[in-house]
């Protein structure tokens, strides 16, 4: 039997009392359905010849639900064509409360931790590895790379390489106190010209320190991501640090976990989730690691044999910017991570790339969710137990990403969003991008592709006036738009995905808002349409 899959256009409010009705459906060939078995069963009963529980249920769809239904539709006119009304439920969503305290309680301890008197960073932090690299050679842009590692608090009930199923510790998590304290480890980057600048070298190109980048990697990958050419070639040009930190729980080294969560033990997923919570608690310590100790360290730091070391110069003498960045997974958690972080006031403002939510709403809309499909329909007979599965899951996943933290009414502040996307995209649909852009309360600009629903237009930065709070940029690329399905078949593979990172455009974009917080109309030359992706 075919499932309907109906999902929001934007996450539902917490502690709220929704009903979903379905009216007027008709089948392949233009007949209308008669309403469900159950909807015709319920309306004939007679209500003296049922318990109370069926005839509280009766009289709130007669007396409550319908009439809310006609409100919000005046079309619909259920005395008039009672048949109609082919499907009819009401639901109550969990509250902020139930959904987001534990996650905000790990949080909360955190900063409790990191904020103690007796925690000194210099303490609690340890060089792995540094590597000094030659700024002489063509095309070098990072001078030094640190891998180091953190002590960080711990609230899962196991600690060590091989607790990656462990869950979150209740008690620890009720009592806002870690179960112990453990270890995460990081990389950081030191372009060239901050390096030049650092040691006053007037014939090398220099930069003084804009800004600290923390980035967010993809799906299951790791911190080197960092290290790609596109990151380092503008950290280079702009006088970013860069620094990146695994997403526990969704990194290349949770992949084992996932695919026996997939093939054999579903109840792990619990376990995935928790990890996930534990490693937005270690990006937490980085960021404030970063805003209290990492410039002050000898690691920092340039000089030679025959001169005194000299302390990275910053712009203005200012402290630099503390942004996040994050692409493809790492924009779609990046919106539960900047979310989380906004009390905390360690970022100042966010970019995050190609991004989403929820995550059940994506993954079967994309390419990359091939591969793990293959694994879970091992043990389902099809797909449609496939699409209730992660539905169910989602309802655990919340917590962690945009459709939870977001959620209405939203209780806390956020940093200022640059969001990008692509019209075209097949790894994360950009109907996930605008769901979490209304979840936002975003704007896009004049020179927008198109209107979209519920996303109103925005005034771009001027001299006095640095641009909405959060910002939502598409390009429409416009071969590959005009080939996606609309029905359930394959998307056809292309490069939206990863073309949008690499527009010149949209690294102008992501530079000026770095450096000074305001966001620019990139498209109003060309309405931002691109003939194709290639890149």
């Amino acid at each position: 039997r075919p499932v309907v899959m109906v999902f929001p256009a934007k996450p539902l409010d917490h502690n709220r009392h929704y009903a979903l009705a379905v009216v007027n459906g008709t089948d392949v060939n233009g007949d209308r359905l008669p309403p469900t078995t159950g909807m015709q069963e319920l309306f004939s009963i007679h209500s003296s010849k049922v318990s109370k529980e069926v005839y509280e249920r009766i009289n709130r769809y007669r007396t409550v639900l319908i009439p809310s239904l006609t409100h919000a539709a005046p079309w619909f006119r259920y005395d008039q064509d009672p048949n109609s009304l082919q499907l009819l439920f009401d639901f109550h969503t969990i509250s902020a409360a139930s959904q987001l305290g534990p996650i905000r309680a790990v949080r909360d301890a955190t900063m409790k931790q990191l904020n103690s008197p007796s925690w000194e960073w210099k303490d609690h932090v340890r060089l792995i590895r540094r590597e000094d690299n030659d700024c002489s050679r063509r095309g070098e842009n990072v001078a030094r790379t640190i891998h180091a590692e953190l002590d960080v608090p711990w609230f899962l009930e196991a600690y060590g390489d091989n607790h990656r199923g462990a869950v979150l510790d209740t008690n620890a998590v009720n009592n806002l106190t870690p179960v112990t304290i453990g270890k995460a480890k990081f990389i950081v980057h030191i372009p060239c010209s901050i390096r030049a600048a650092a040691m006053n070298k007037t014939e090398e190109r220099r930069a003084d320190l804009r800004a600290i980048v923390e980035y967010g990697h993809g799906l299951f990958y790791h911190r080197e991501e960092v290290s790609e050419s596109p990151h380092v070639e503008m950290a280079n040009e702009r006088g970013y640090i860069l620094m990146a930190m695994d997403w526990r729980g969704m990194s290349a080294f949770d992949l084992f976990i996932v695919i026996k969560t997939l093939m054999s033990t579903p109840r792990l997923f619990q376990a995935i989730r928790d990890n996930l919570i534990q490693g937005y608690a270690n990006k937490i310590a980085l960021q404030h690691f970063a805003h209290n100790e990492l410039l002050s360290l000898d690691w920092l730091q340039f000089g030679s044999l025959f001169s005194k070391k000299r302390a990275i110069p910053t712009v203005d003498s200012k402290k630099p910017a503390s942004v996040f960045y994050g692409i493809s997974q790492g924009g779609i958690l990046g919106a539960g991570y900047t979310a989380l972080m906004g009390s905390t006031n360690l970022i100042d403002r966010a970019v995050l790339g190609v991004p989403g939510t929820p995550f059940a709403f994506i993954l079967t809309r994309s390419l990359e969710f091939e591969g793990y499909d293959k694994i879970l329909l091992l043990n389902f007979y099809n797909n449609r137990h496939v699409r209730i599965l992660l539905s169910l899951t989602q309802m655990a996943w919340d917590s962690t990403e945009g459709s939870g933290l977001l959620a209405g009414p939203i209780e806390e502040p956020f940093p200022r969003l640059l969001l990008q996307a692509g019209l075209g995209d097949a790894t994360v649909p950009t109907l996930a991008a605008e769901c979490l852009s209304r979840a936002l309360g975003a704007q896009i600009l004049p020179g927008s592709p198109r209107q979209i629903y519920g996303i109103p237009l925005g005034t771009p930065a001027n001299e006095t006036f640095d641009g909405p709070h959060v910002t939502l940029t598409e390009l429409l690329f416009e071969d590959e738009y005009a080939t996606l399905p609309v029905d359930d078949t394959p998307r056809p593979r292309n490069r939206v995905h990863y073309c949008v990172r690499k527009d010149s455009q949209i690294l102008k974009q992501i530079e000026t808002f770095i450096d000074s917080g305001k966001v620019i109309d990139i498209c109003e030359l060309d309405s931002c349409h691109r003939r194709n992706a290639t890149c």
